[in-house]
């Protein structure tokens, strides 16, 4: 018998429970005169995640290297949109905590979709840079909800989809009935996350038409396009790279958002770039 979308959600909350601090934060953020001192009081009572913010501040991802001293000095430099991002890429990468070769892809795959999906908006202009980052960051939370579950047997269907380039998607939808964009959606909407974030992930696999152009879609199609530029043109999730840049201006997703960058490869190491600073700044000292 198959298990429901809700069941399996069900079956790995534990697992994947978002830290209560991080939801503070978020909800905190919704207020209209939330002050640096308030945020950095809060952000202060996980120790974990306000070393994460003083250390990525720090990084060459914003070029402050050296100069942020503390909390109050990393939200003042960089504002309280990249903070709220940093809090969301801590508690996924909770989520996504590495315990096999997959899991290391799987989290390096959706930091360099966040990544991209905040250089592409800013040509495209679909959204607010923040909802852009974090719904690329997330749009693969549902594999992770598969894989926690040692029932649904995930890890081969993983390894077919990145060693033989097949769509994890069709995979998923021929052996369970859905796909990892639907679990996905069903477990950010358990966390309460904003619609439009829960959207652009629910969606981000539609075969997308100029005829479907209302907003909620075109940030989905935004999440795709990201997502094909770092399997294909990265091979970040894929185990191989294609050259053929024309298969993106092809592509439905690209139509949607109007997508016209003219230097595709200027563009890809850009992402690159700012992925490799990214990766290194959220390695644990450990690793």
């Amino acid at each position: 018998m198959k298990i429901s979308i809700k069941d399996l959600v069900e079956s790995v909350k534990e697992k994947l429970a978002f830290p209560k601090i991080a939801m503070r934060i978020l909800r905190l953020f919704e207020e209209d005169d939330i002050s640096v001192y308030q945020l950095a009081k809060i952000v202060s009572l996980d120790p974990i995640l306000a070393a994460y913010i003083l250390k990525v501040a720090n990084s060459a991802f914003y070029n402050f290297s050296g100069k942020v001293k503390t909390l109050s000095d990393a939200i003042t430099l960089i504002g309280f949109e990249e903070v709220k991002k940093i809090v969301i890429m801590v508690s996924a990468k909770n989520a996504f905590k590495v315990s096999d070769e997959m899991d290391r892809i799987l989290w390096e795959h959706s930091l360099a979709v966040a990544v991209a999906s905040s250089v592409i908006n800013q040509q495209t202009r679909i959204t607010d840079d923040g909802v852009a980052y974090i719904a690329g960051l997330l749009h693969d939370i549902g594999k992770i909800v598969f894989k926690k579950n040692e029932d649904m047997e995930y890890a081969p269907l993983l390894n077919e989809a990145y060693y033989e380039g097949k769509q994890a998607k069709e995979l998923e939808e021929e052996r369970y009935g859905y796909n990892h964009a639907d679990v996905g959606g069903y477990l950010l909407q358990e966390w309460n996350f904003d619609q439009e974030i829960i959207d652009a992930v629910s969606f981000h696999h539609l075969n997308f038409t100029l005829k479907k152009t209302s907003d909620f879609l075109k940030k989905a199609a935004l999440v795709n396009v990201a997502d094909f530029v770092v399997n294909n043109y990265l091979a970040i999730g894929k185990a191989q790279k294609i050259d053929d840049f024309g298969a993106l201006f092809e592509l439905g997703a690209a139509k949607v958002i109007g997508f016209n960058q003219t230097d595709l490869a200027l563009m890809i190491e850009d992402i690159q770039t700012k992925f490799e600073a990214l990766r290194e700044a959220m390695k644990e000292e450990s690793e």
